[in-house]
């Protein structure tokens, strides 16, 4: 393998890499935004004498549906 094969190869790990970190960053933080927020309205639920229905699509994402009744 010539030497600019080898920097071109490096290039595209390096890439990636990149991009793997940054979707594990965002899904990560997708899913930590939505756990709080999902504590948050079921706590004022509560404060207000309601009972929450909540519906999680994804357990990656913690994607949901929220309803207080």
């Amino acid at each position: 393998m010539s030497l600019s094969e080898n920097k071109y190869v490096t290039g595209v790990v390096m890439i990636g890499v990149t991009l793997l970190l940054v979707v594990s960053l965002l899904i990560a933080g997708t899913s930590y935004f939505n756990t709080k927020e999902i504590s948050a309205l079921s706590s004022q639920c509560h404060e207000n004498g309601g009972e929450e229905t909540i519906e999680i699509f994804n357990n990656l994402t913690s994607e949901y549906s929220f309803e207080c009744r």
